[in-house]
């Protein structure tokens, strides 16, 4: 299981730091969420054993779990029943948005409550609040599944032109609208964006290029710049690695199972207002 520490926006665009979930450093005040996060887990005919494994102590170890779509494999009522089994038994507060595989599903409103029943809070295109496990601050996540369409001229290569791009890049614009709706309803301490496509090239490492224009798109990324966003999580690229950011500096992080392996524990602290943590922070890097 990965541990990735991150700095607020409060404090910086990216970082590492060290610490729980509320201490005190050199007389401020530190709160933080521990996200526990994961994607394309692909639930077919059974879930894995190793998989389930790996998710059954997550209520020790992390205070909310994300899922970043593709929960199944074909949305299969059968699949997403037996991904609601494994999620039930998380004594965690469970928020995910649905990915491509999942929307195959042709009975949608009973594979939505099926998770739902499941303690799964689903987004799209809307949010859902939690406070820290200290109480001092509040975390909001934003969800849309998110769309393909590419990220030129921002990031990567041209990408096809026909129709079917055509129809791609209005249904990108729709998506990004409906989070830019999301994220400026939310008027909380620390800003989580969850999608199932990638809004950034920098997560997709060993992608064939000629695919960039099905991982996701850079509109995503222009919305998630204009806010003050902490964070960013998602995943769909099989074939990318963990670690990215937007152009504007905002940590993005692909958890997908085929590059993740398993859950991500992402440690996001937050520094209450008023603290002054000059000088502290390079040194809790080191300790990391």
């Amino acid at each position: 299981m990965h541990v990735v520490r991150l700095l607020s926006n409060s404090v910086a665009k990216v970082g590492k730091i060290r610490g729980d979930a509320a201490s005190w450093v050199g007389g401020a005040s530190i709160v933080g969420i521990r996200i526990a996060a994961i994607g394309d887990m692909h639930v077919r005919t059974e879930f894995s054993p190793e998989l389930a494994e790996s998710l059954s102590d997550l209520g020790t170890r992390a205070d909310v779990l994300v899922i970043a779509g593709d929960i199944t494999d074909q949305g299969r009522l059968l699949e997403v029943e037996l991904a609601a089994d494994v999620l039930r038994s998380i004594n965690l507060p469970i928020v995910a948005v649905l990915g491509n595989h999942d929307r195959r599903c042709l009975r949608r409103t009973a594979f939505r409550r099926i998770l739902e029943g499941a303690g799964v809070t689903l987004l799209d295109g809307d949010t859902t609040v939690l406070t820290t496990p200290s109480g001092g601050a509040t975390v909001g996540f934003a969800g849309v599944g998110g769309y393909g369409g590419g990220f030129w001229p921002d990031e990567g290569p041209v990408g096809p032109t026909f129709r079917l791009t055509q129809a791609v890049a209005v249904r990108a614009r729709r998506e990004s609208q409906r989070l830019e709706v999301a994220i400026q309803s939310l008027e909380t301490d620390i800003k989580v964006v969850v999608m199932h496509y990638s809004p950034t090239a920098t997560t997709l490492g060993d992608e064939p290029p000629v695919k960039y224009w099905m991982l996701g798109n850079s509109e995503l990324a222009k919305v998630i710049d204009r806010h003050d966003i902490d964070l960013v999580i998602h995943g769909h690229a099989h074939l990318g690695n963990t670690y990215g950011h937007t152009l504007g500096g905002t940590p993005v992080r692909n958890v997908a199972v085929p590059v993740t392996g398993g859950p991500t524990i992402i440690e996001l602290p937050f520094h209450l207002a008023g603290a002054r943590l000059s000088g502290v922070w390079p040194a809790m890097e080191q300790k990391a």
